[in-house]
């Protein structure tokens, strides 16, 4: 018997927030905009959306080779870049053109010798690059994943620098989560920094890992994003500080806060949980803190990341919980072409307020050179 995933959405009064904001049809640019109340119909909506300006797959994950016990995390994420509408070849095939373009960031942290692999791989869509639109079927690069026939969970075949190679089944352990009011997630006030955001919160992992002329039988469990937009950010916005964690509770976290230019939290910063069941509960800005604890710099960009931190939050039926998010290694920086568009993205444990590990993360540090400057709509 298969169980297929439901949806479940985080509901919420717009009081909470103040005056409902709604987004514009359009962006500046010609890009749609996600609309509020949107309800997505799986498979098509794992697949891509070209008429918007900006999308991306990320997973992450924490694996275990079965007879060893290493440990390796791994991140693959593919995105998707519009070109712009209103220089685009229009038909009604493609009426906002074809002029797509495609980036696959593959990383590996070897959590036993203290190594990380990366690698990104840009590619306009075409034989080398290519999307499905009406499910998860797609193939950038040096990633590729599909869904079966069946419907039921996901392949993730992701490749690395000398011949590493990661191949995975991917099993939702829970429904999948559609993040934001109304079903929007909101990256700032400016009325069409919004998104689709829908996640997988825990993936039952089991596969194959090629690494240094080897094949390691590994499982694990994974955390898996889709999001659609047109906006990365709102104005006045830097970058952002992001974290999903998995407890070993069975129950996840994801908190993120949007850095405003001037170093403080914009208010549409946010904690989720989702509990055994997949519902959901939710505070904002107001109701926790986002604290550097420790540092580290790049030898190679020179760019300074706090990747140790502790995240103080008013949990609305639990109270006071803390979450410190530590590294399991120090340099899980990915840069790629453009060393000021570099972030990190680690592999990190969650320690509670009594110094016990509770479970695992990744933490994602992105904006620290500058590179996200650009706006898209």
């Amino acid at each position: 018997m298969k169980i297929v995933p439901l949806l479940f959405t985080v509901t919420l009064l717009s009081t909470l927030r103040g005056e409902w904001i709604q987004p514009p049809g359009h962006s500046t640019k010609g890009y749609l905009v996600p609309t509020p109340d949107y309800e997505p119909s799986f498979p098509r909506d794992h697949g891509a959306h070209r008429a918007y300006g900006l999308e991306w797959w990320y997973w992450v994950g924490h694996l275990e080779v079965e007879d060893s016990g290493e440990e390796f995390g791994f991140q693959s994420t593919v995105f998707r870049l519009a070109g712009d509408p209103r220089e685009s070849n229009q038909s009604a095939e493609a009426p906002f053109g074809n002029k797509q373009l495609y980036l696959a960031h593959s990383a590996l942290s070897d959590l036993n010798e203290g190594r990380y692999l990366h690698t990104e791989r840009v590619m306009r869509e075409g034989w080398q690059a290519r999307a499905d639109s009406q499910t998860m079927s797609f193939r950038v690069a040096g990633i590729q994943a599909e869904i079966p026939k069946d419907g039921f969970g996901h392949s993730l075949i992701t490749q690395y620098p000398k011949g590493g190679r990661l191949e995975l089944q991917l099993n939702p352990a829970k429904p999948i989560i559609r993040f934001g009011e109304r079903g929007l997630s909101r990256k700032g006030d400016d009325p069409a920094s919004v998104s689709w955001y829908w996640s997988y919160t825990r993936l039952k992992a089991t596969g194959i890992l090629l690494y240094q002329g080897k094949e390691l039988k590994v499982k694990g469990e994974a955390w898996m994003d889709h999001e659609i937009s047109s906006s990365q950010l709102g104005d006045g916005l830097a970058g952002w500080d992001w974290t999903c964690m998995q407890l070993f509770d069975g129950t996840e976290v994801k908190a993120y806060r949007l850095r405003k230019e001037d170093g403080g939290s914009d208010r549409w910063s946010a904690v989720y949980w989702i509990d055994h069941e997949g519902e959901v509960d939710v505070v904002y800005a107001d109701r926790f803190s986002w604290v550097e604890e420790k540092k580290w710099t790049s030898p190679k960009t020179g760019l300074t990341y706090p990747t140790t931190v502790k995240i103080e939050v008013d949990h609305p039926k639990k109270g006071k919980l803390t979450y410190r998010i530590e590294p399991l290694i120090n340099n899980q920086e990915f840069y790629g072409l453009q060393e000021d568009n570099a972030y990190w993205e680690g592999a990190c444990r969650v320690i509670d307020n009594e110094g016990r590990i509770i479970g695992r993360a990744y933490l994602e540090l992105a904006g620290y050179g500058g590179g996200l400057g650009a706006r898209l709509n």
